[in-house]
């Protein structure tokens, strides 16, 4: 099911799952600026040139939240690909990392809005239609590649798939 994405942008996610005030909670932010802006997403971003997809997840992170995650706190949680047909070269194969704790100061940037968020009441009239399809799984340790694929809209989700793996 993988299928080749070749000139997919790479990009490397964090969601940091944790217990607080006795629930599950999942580390999310709005986007301030640029593609997606306003939408409520995972941390993340694009791999470098000679970075790895954990070398990058853990500069993205701190980039985008203050927070600082190490490197064996960090497990690889699921491939995420998303293929545009309208408009390929949005197309993005995203590697997703759990982490259960981080240190530092949570902050707000210059590109997410920090926000933690119930993975069972996610707050998905202000997400990507797709992110409800996922991110409870990934939430929950489910190891998964999904494809999206998104309808010419660039939104509506037009076709998705699950494999999952250990």
């Amino acid at each position: 099911m993988a299928s080749n994405l070749h000139g997919a942008k790479q990009i490397a996610l964090v969601a940091l799952v944790q217990h607080r005030e006795g629930d599950v909670q999942i580390l999310l932010g709005r986007k301030r600026r640029g593609f997606g802006q306003g939408n409520i997403v995972l941390p993340g971003g694009k791999i470098e040139p000679g970075e790895t997809a954990k070398q990058a997840a853990i500069r993205e992170f701190a980039e985008e939240t203050g927070l600082r995650v190490a490197a064996e706190d960090l497990e690889l949680a699921a491939q995420i690909n998303f293929r545009f047909p309208a408009q390929p070269a949005a197309d993005m194969q995203c590697t997703a990392f759990i982490a259960r704790k981080a240190t530092g100061q949570l902050e707000l940037t210059e590109e997410l809005e920090p926000l933690w968020a119930d993975p069972a009441a996610l707050p998905v009239t202000q997400m990507w239609q797709d992110s409800p399809l996922w991110l409870p799984q990934l939430a929950a340790g489910e190891n998964f590649t999904v494809e999206i694929v998104l309808a010419d809209d660039n939104q509506s989700v037009q076709q998705i798939s699950f494999e999952y793996w250990q």
